[in-house]
C-alpha cells in the first residue's frame, strides 16, 4: 500500500471517530469538559513549575553553602 493511500485511509478514520465522538455529547457537555480540562491544565502547569522551582532553589542553596564552605576553608589557613 502506498503511502498516500495508507494516509488517506488513517485519516478517514480518525475522521469518522472524530464525528462520532464530537456528535455524542452535547455542546453544553463539551463546555463542561472544556472547564474541567482547563483546571486540570492549570493545576498540573502550576505542580511541575512549583516541582522545577523548588528543584532550582536547592541547587542555589547547595551551591552557596560549598562557595561558603570553600571560603571558610581558604580563611583558616
Amino acid at each position: 500500500m502506498s503511502k498516500l493511500a495508507s494516509g488517506a485511509a488513517y485519516g478517514a478514520s480518525a475522521g469518522t471517530v472524530a464525528n462520532g465522538l464530537l456528535t455524542r455529547l452535547s455542546p453544553d457537555e463539551w463546555s463542561a469538559i472544556g472547564v474541567i480540562a482547563g483546571i486540570f491544565v492549570a493545576l498540573l502547569t502550576f505542580a511541575i513549575n512549583w516541582y522545577y522551582k523548588r528543584k532550582s532553589t536547592l541547587a542555589k542553596i547547595q551551591a552557596y553553602q560549598r562557595w561558603l564552605n570553600m571560603n571558610n576553608i581558604e580563611d583558616e589557613d
